[in-house]
């Protein structure tokens, strides 16, 4: 059975559609087309609108050729224009470049009489299934299932979550935000100030609790402390010591959802406590 497509144009407008309003896993799923194969594709059915003019495999294989080319020269201009290399221009310009180039197409096309415009054909030979041998019928039967499970594994893939590593970063700088501004020597009921920050990215909004200890003495505690997913916390906080101490041990412990015995991070300084 052959099937000509004779207004192919029809259809790729339809998936071009289908890319810009329609959900994610779609655009997933015919990006690679989209990219590589159709701006080529587009650009050989203007210049070359008769069926003669190049064969079919020629029409592929120059179709990705001409893609490849097409898609690195359009993210060439992007680049010296004030939008930039990035997802939803170059997405734009690749589209806008194709409904062009549809319409160019079709024109040409339009000019020429029907038995000579190139058309998408497809030939299917239609054999019954008690017709095909044993071994046939085996081979047929395995590349459906195999072609299922394919379809099957890449759309479970593609629609699932993908959930990023979940860590909170916690550090403390000294006040004027670097890491070699922590106060080195302290009196005896002076006050030591750092900043110590908190950056949520636990995927999820989570509670925190921050105690500082001075030689196992509880000085401060701050709660709660809560955050949304990339949120981030910072705040400059106090601690000091009641007796003097050549090596007085500052831990700062960060718990996290209600979490009373390890603490979920923790930092250490070592400050020299005069009388």
């Amino acid at each position: 059975m052959r099937i000509n497509l004779k207004k192919e144009y029809v259809i790729l407008t339809g998936l071009v559609l289908l890319i810009v309003f329609f959900s994610d896993f779609l655009r997933i799923i015919l990006g690679l087309p989209f990219a590589l194969f159709l701006p080529g594709y587009l650009l050989l059915a203007t210049l070359f609108p008769q069926k003669d003019e190049l064969d079919g495999l020629a029409r592929i294989a120059l179709s990705i050729g001409l893609s490849i080319i097409i898609v690195p020269l359009i993210g060439l201009v992007l680049n010296f224009l004030s939008w930039g290399v990035k997802l939803v221009p170059m997405m734009l310009s690749i589209i806008s470049f194709d409904i062009v180039l549809i319409f160019l197409s079709w024109y040409r096309r339009t000019k020429l009489p029907e038995e000579q415009r190139f058309a998408l054909t497809l030939n299917i030979d239609l054999i019954k299934w008690s017709d095909k041998s044993k071994a046939t019928k085996v081979i047929h039967t395995a590349l459906l299932i195999t072609g299922f499970l394919l379809i099957v594994t890449l759309a479970f893939v593609l629609s699932s979550p993908k959930k990023g590593k979940n860590f909170t970063e916690f550090y403390i700088t000294g006040l004027e935000d670097v890491t070699a501004g922590y106060p080195k020597q302290l009196k005896v009921g002076v006050n030591g100030r750092v900043k110590a920050v908190i950056i949520n990215n636990e995927q999820e909004k989570t509670s925190y609790r921050m105690e500082i200890i001075v030689d196992g003495i509880i000085i401060q505690t701050i709660e709660p402390i809560y955050l949304e997913n990339m949120e981030k916390w910072e705040e400059i906080v106090l601690f000091k010591a009641e007796k003097s101490n050549d090596h007085a041990k500052v831990d700062f412990l960060l718990f996290r959802d209600n979490q009373d015995t390890k603490p979920y991070r923790q930092l250490r300084l070592w400050i020299e406590i005069l009388p």
